[in-house]
């Protein structure tokens, strides 16, 4: 029996578990606990941090079987709630090293795995990239993940078809897509990035329709042909070739900022913006210190355009104590820094959007 007595139950064990003192903070400083399990129908994760049998956990996820893992075999069933758990929580574990608690022994099968077209071969190389710990813990002490996995009886659709009424799915596409954060994305972008945290049937039809009924969208965004071009390595390593830029005047903010500094690596794309006040030589040589040089890395070439900020003494004089081999791009020819001119194509775009909303408050 299922009454409103249960499920008030049920809401209130829901919201203890997402609340302090239970739900904590990731500590980056401490040894993160990942515990796993699997059911039938469903895999569940907890990442966690403290002594184990102690921890608190920072994070819960589970999900159903889909119908190819509903035939997976028992070793692949009790290996790929790690899989799936260590790249769910990448971000937290990437490059530390972290325990994963499971009542199985995967890790112990599929050492001894033999033959190179077995799927459990290929998830322990895929393992190999973590630096991980397995403890082993009775299936009567896992009760933590195996209460999340077992939530997986019911199909996905089914479970989710009621959660998300027609007002909240729109008012999620639009978190994403139409406000400040969203910047009015494509519809690919909109999408995975909705679907990194819901999900609902047929999503991918209404986020599409969302994004092609977009005002906004059809008036601002500029229509352009899709070129392949042949991908050209012009540096080996990241931040050895670095571009600089300046993009404004814009419409002047709180900060008394009416200018953007504009970083990029050649070779990741990786691309920072820093707000300014004024774009003379000196408040640029100090931007790109102590937003560059601080806090990532010194790069070895550094390219601008002739601007007579970047070409002044003030910020020759800054790359040769730091040893920056320092060169300008042909005059008229933006193509030589191509690169982050289409960043600043999307940059724009985006502040197309947010500069239209906020000038009616100011």
């Amino acid at each position: 029996m299922w009454t409103e007595s249960q499920e008030n139950t049920l809401q209130h064990q829901k919201s203890e578990l997402i609340s302090r003192p239970i739900l904590q903070y990731p500590d980056f400083s401490e040894e993160f606990v990942l515990t796993t399990d699997a059911s039938n129908s469903g895999l569940s994760a907890m990442l966690s941090q403290g002594p184990v049998g102690q921890d608190l956990p920072v994070a819960y996820a589970s999900r159903s079987l889909n119908n190819a893992e509903t035939h997976y075999t028992s070793s692949e069933k009790e290996l790929l709630p790690i899989m799936w758990a260590t790249k769910y929580c990448r971000p937290y574990l990437y490059g530390r090293r972290f325990k994963i608690v499971s009542d199985h022994k995967p890790l112990v099968w599929v050492m001894n795995v033999k033959g190179p077209g077995s799927r459990l071969l290929r998830w322990r190389i895929q393992l190999a990239e973590y630096d991980c710990e397995v403890t082993y813990r009775l299936s009567s002490q896992n009760t933590n993940a195996d209460a999340l996995s077992m939530v997986g009886t019911v199909s996905k659709e089914d479970d989710l078809s009621d959660e998300f009424d027609e007002d909240r799915k729109k008012q999620i596409v639009y978190e994403f897509h139409d406000s400040s954060v969203g910047g009015h994305r494509r519809m690919n972008k909109t999408y995975r990035a909705i679907k990194s945290q819901y999900s609902w049937p047929n999503m991918r039809r209404e986020v599409e329709e969302y994004v092609k009924q977009c005002r906004s969208c059809q008036v601002k965004k500029m229509v352009t042909p899709k070129h392949k071009t042949p991908m050209e390595m012009t540096a080996e390593h990241p931040f050895d070739n670095f571009y600089l830029d300046i993009v404004g005047p814009l419409p002047v903010t709180q900060g008394n900022n009416k200018y953007i500094l504009t970083f990029q690596d050649d070779l990741s794309k990786y691309v920072l913006v820093v707000p300014i006040g004024q774009q003379d030589a000196e408040m640029l040589a100090r931007a790109f210190v102590a937003n560059i040089v601080l806090k990532y890395a010194t790069p070895r070439i550094l390219q601008t355009d002739q601007g007579v900020n970047f070409i002044s003494e003030i910020f020759k004089n800054t790359c040769k104590i730091l040893k920056i081999k320092k060169i300008q791009s042909t005059a008229f020819y933006p193509e030589s820094q191509g690169s982050i001119e289409r960043s600043h194509r999307v940059l724009a775009e985006h502040l197309r959007y947010y500069i239209t909303r906020i000038r009616p408050m100011e």
